[in-house]
């Protein structure tokens, strides 16, 4: 694998704050929330929980759609809101970016989701909204569905397929077909919405190097402008987790792991998608901007159960149990836990762990400023033999395609360096 695309694009530079008006060179190191709600760009995350099925991989949190109470949960989301601007000081009136996410949004019926985007047309000034995510699973997405999103002001649609094996998709606990997630891809497609990302995953039990690839291939076929891949992760305390701990379900080693990304990688690249970070992939200008908000350290706001947010200067969670998330948000208490101020020092770090992720890397005036001229060096070169780091133009280090892959190693070799 080569050194991972890396030249400029449009809406991807580094400031982890903008403040409108003004110029990179402006920015303070270690921002905090501006008092002015006009000046802040910032992304806006809500979180539905519900889901047809529950995946045995995933660790997110979630309820069974039988469980669903969307009206309550409306006025739950609504009521948070209202405690938090007058908590913040309504500084997070005007966000540039949306995503919701869960839990699967499109899991609610079509009227529930029609409420839930009026409320959010009503609540906010959408006027500078630059991207509108939400997420879908091919099950249960209808053209009502679909029609209610684009009326509702989203612009693009994030679809969770995962795989085209059907053995694959069982070993997950995917309630859908390939057949039918091509179809919702379809139907997106006909509805109108052209910024359409497909997500996929690998290192997955029962995959094979052939099914994975003949995915890509279709995909690409298909000119899907955006796609994600992630590597399986077994999470402690999920049903996959405790089946690969008494031995009934073997999961692909780290070799084949890294053979299925290098193989990603060289086919997506030579489709001309542009691997900007870890796991994304993508046709020029059609990044995820409110991804890249988290790995830029812009700040963010997250609402609903188990959601997280960043100021810029401190980050905290949302409750995760959802029934508590529910009566601390219907008693008048904001649901937040574990607010964290960082440190100076512990913001130099995230910000070498994140910038390590994107294909654009380190700038050495801002992230390599706190460290020894000779540990960098050191590295580097440590780097550079080991084909993780790309010889890149002056004021940059750059991770090759293997270093994204490795990213949270060259970080953590960087930090103890520099320790």
């Amino acid at each position: 694998m080569g050194a991972a695309g890396a030249e400029s694009r449009e809406g991807e530079g580094d400031d982890h704050l903008l403040v409108l008006g003004r110029g990179a060179e402006h920015a303070p190191a270690e921002p905090a929330l501006p008092p002015d709600s006009l000046t802040v760009e910032y992304g806006l995350y809500i979180h539905l929980p519900y889901c047809r099925s529950l995946c045995p991989y995933c660790d997110f949190v979630k309820s069974p759609l039988h469980r669903a109470e969307p009206e309550r949960l409306l006025a739950a989301l609504a009521r948070e809101w209202e405690l938090v601007r007058a908590a913040d000081a309504a500084v997070w009136s005007r966000p540039r970016t949306i995503y919701v996410g869960g839990g699967t949004p499109t899991a609610l019926d079509a009227g529930a989701l029609a409420k839930f985007l009026q409320w959010i047309a009503g609540a906010w000034d959408l006027s500078r909204v630059r991207e509108f995510t939400v997420e879908a699973n091919p099950e249960g997405l209808s053209p009502e569905k679909l029609q209610v999103l684009l009326e509702g002001g989203v612009n693009r649609l994030s679809l969770g397929v995962q795989s085209l094996e059907p053995q694959v998709l069982r070993a997950l606990g995917r309630i859908h077909t390939a057949e039918a997630a091509l179809t919702a891809v379809a139907l997106a497609r006909r509805a109108g919405f052209r910024n359409l990302s497909v997500d996929l995953m690998y290192g997955v039990p029962a995959e094979t190097a052939e099914g994975f690839r003949s995915a890509l291939e279709r995909f690409v076929a298909l000119g899907i402008p955006h796609l994600s891949a992630y590597p399986l992760q077994v999470e402690e305390g999920t049903p996959l987790h405790a089946k690969v701990e008494r031995g009934s379900v073997t999961v692909p080693g780290e070799e084949e792991v890294l053979a299925r990304y290098e193989d990603l990688v060289s086919t997506l690249s030579r489709a001309g998608y542009r691997h900007y970070e870890v796991s994304n992939f993508a046709l020029p200008g059609v990044h995820s901007r409110h991804n890249e908000g988290y790995w830029m350290r812009r700040p963010y706001l997250g609402l609903g159960p188990g959601a997280h947010s960043f100021d810029g200067g401190a980050r905290w969670g949302n409750d995760e149990n959802i029934e508590r998330w529910f009566h601390r948000v219907e008693s008048g208490e904001l649901p937040r836990a574990d607010v964290r101020a960082l440190s100076r020092r512990e913001a130099e770090e995230e910000g070498v762990f994140l910038s390590l992720r994107r294909s654009r890397g380190l700038r050495v005036s801002r992230h390599l400023k706190p460290f020894a001229p000779e540990h960098v060096a050191a590295w580097n070169a440590w780097g550079v033999a080991g084909g993780a780091l790309a010889r890149a133009p002056r004021g940059r280090v750059r991770p090759t395609d293997r270093g994204l892959f490795l990213a949270h190693d060259l970080a953590a070799e960087l930090l103890a360096r520099g320790a």
